[in-house]
């Protein structure tokens, strides 16, 4: 499984453009077949950091997500949104209840 968690920080002004914005690529990203988890995370403390927890089969489906248009329609829109370039972090997935369900 390819884990991954984005660090977006958005403009003050641009929280609720950032959740209209991204709600396209959440909505669409959760019904690709190699999608298992997608969360958006708001820092309680610093409202303007947010984290994307996506966890997918394989780095293939993520390469697949890239070429979606959601995907491609979300980051276009970000450009004017986010305070600096986004950061990622990557994870092997070593227990989860996702490893369990997958298997099946």
């Amino acid at each position: 499984m390819f884990v991954q968690l984005v660090h977006i920080r958005v403009k003050p002004d641009k929280i609720d453009a950032f959740l209209d914005a991204f709600r396209i690529n959440y909505d669409g990203t959760t019904q690709e077949p190699g999608n298992l988890r997608f969360d958006v995370l708001q820092d309680r403390e610093e409202p303007t950091h947010f984290t994307i927890v996506e966890v997918f089969r394989s780095a293939e489906s993520v390469d697949d997500h890239r070429n979606t248009d959601h995907y491609r329609q979300t980051v276009a829109l970000l450009d004017d949104i986010m305070e600096g370039p986004r950061s990622k972090d990557l994870y092997h997935l070593r227990m989860s209840d996702l490893i369990t369900q997958s298997a099946h």
